[in-house]
């Protein structure tokens, strides 16, 4: 997490996206708002989906969508549907796109909907994008910025694959007062309701939602409804026969609220008091940590395994060692040996953009604690904070080894960086706080 000083009150907010089902919602007529005429499908009712698979990899900045169809054409004639994917208000409205055929993107992509890409029958199809004019009267069009709009064409009774895949960020609710920082939930929404369109039932659904790069104790289901499973650190929900209403829309939790404050404000120790969800831990640096490797100094900047203690995020730590840093390590040694509750790191160098895609970063990370007790974690592709949490294990850590075993490959360099590493240690209450300054 970068904890910023601010010395008067900040407040930023961006808003969840929420994408859908191909499909869109029948207006009874195409309702025209200004110059602008609202999206209104076609020849959809003609059109089963017979099976869909959704899978949401739900990562620390952001969600992989992909959908899988298979779709049936009911009626004894050649039927070209017209069809429209829900994009919510929370982007930036000059950042347009369009992609061709071939997949190429003719514009600027969607902030919210990167990626987006749509395929029949494993051919590239076309995806316009149509605004959607406010306001409406009618609620399911609430949150509606536009619609990625397509076409395709059935023969009589074909059966065609259709695949959907896009990457959804997260919302972005940051505020601080002095030295409090405080971030909103990432939320996930997706729309099942708008695939009522196509005629029938959905025949057989599978969806998945997998935690990737993020602890699976912070996925949580709060839409729809007891719907879904858990399997493994998966939730999935089956269904057969599905008549999809705005009840069966998606709302997921992929990292609770976080807020923090300075154990003493000024300290030296850069300690926090931190809540996540409902858990209370103390986070530091107040540890001693060395290197398998380390990247010689160059252009008066040092790579020590120490710049990992720096609260700012202006260094890194980078292996030396020949190759993408596969096998190399960092051995962290806490002041005070207390349980912990999680382990969080900055992976890659984080001062930039530039930087953090120019280097390599940690992609999987063996967790050894005081040479008894391992397990593996993932960690997403993005230039955020990756929260390793610490369970079943409550003995006090005397020693934290972390193992790069996959790394992702920098666009310019091979080396390996890390950026920050605070140590949580758990507490079982409230902490008493000291007040606001």
């Amino acid at each position: 997490m970068r904890i910023n000083t601010w010395l008067v009150i900040g407040f930023t907010v961006l808003t969840q996206p929420a994408f859908a089902n191909g499909g869109g919602y029948f207006r009874g007529g195409v309702e025209n708002m200004g110059d602008v005429a609202g999206f209104e499908p076609k020849e959809t009712e003609k059109i089963r989906i017979l099976d869909e698979k959704l899978t949401v990899e739900l990562g620390a900045a952001a969600a992989d969508v992909e959908v899988r169809y298979l779709m049936h054409n009911e009626a004894d004639k050649k039927v070209t549907v017209r069809f429209g994917f829900p994009v919510e208000e929370s982007f930036d409205r000059e950042l347009m796109t369009e992609i061709g055929k071939d997949g190429s993107k003719k514009t600027n992509t969607l902030k919210y909907c990167q990626d987006y890409t749509i395929a029949s029958a494993g051919k590239g199809i076309a995806a316009k994008w149509q605004e959607e004019k406010k306001p409406s009267d009618d609620k399911r069009f609430a949150g509606i910025a536009g619609w990625l709009v397509s076409e395709i064409t059935f023969a009589a009774g074909e059966e065609k694959p259709v695949q959907i895949r896009f990457r959804s960020g997260y919302p972005l609710e940051e505020w601080s007062v002095s030295e409090d920082v405080s971030a909103g939930p990432a939320v996930f929404k997706y729309r099942l309701s708008t695939a009522a369109v196509w005629a029938g039932t959905i025949g057989t659904g599978k969806i998945m939602l997998k935690p990737n790069g993020i602890s699976a104790e912070d996925l949580k289901v709060f839409k729809p409804v007891n719907r879904f499973k858990k399997s493994g650190e998966n939730w999935v929900w089956e269904f057969e026969n599905l008549e999809p209403t705005m009840a069966d829309d998606l709302e997921i939790e992929a990292r609770p609220k976080v807020e923090s404050t300075p154990v003493k404000f000024n300290g030296p120790d850069h300690s926090r008091y931190v809540q996540r969800g409902d858990r209370w831990s103390m986070s530091h640096v107040n540890y001693q940590v060395t290197a398998s490797t380390t990247l010689s100094p160059a252009n008066g900047l040092s790579y020590d395994a120490a710049n990992v203690k720096d609260p700012g995020e202006r260094q890194t730590w980078s292996e030396g060692a020949t190759g993408p840093g596969i096998g190399e390590w960092l051995e962290l040694t806490p002041a005070v040996a207390k349980p912990l509750d999680a382990i969080e790191m900055n992976p890659g160098y984080f001062k930039s953009e530039e930087l953090f895609q120019a280097n390599a970063r940690p992609k999987k990370v063996l967790v050894e604690l005081n040479g008894e007790y391992s397990f593996t974690a993932s960690v997403s592709d993005a230039r955020t904070a990756c929260f390793i949490a610490v369970r079943d294990y409550a003995k006090p850590v005397k020693k934290i080894r972390l193992t790069f075993q996959e790394v992702w490959p920098g666009k310019h360099f091979e080396d390996l960086c890390v950026s920050g590493i605070r140590l949580h240690v758990r507490l079982d209450k409230k902490p008493k706080l000291e007040p606001v300054r």
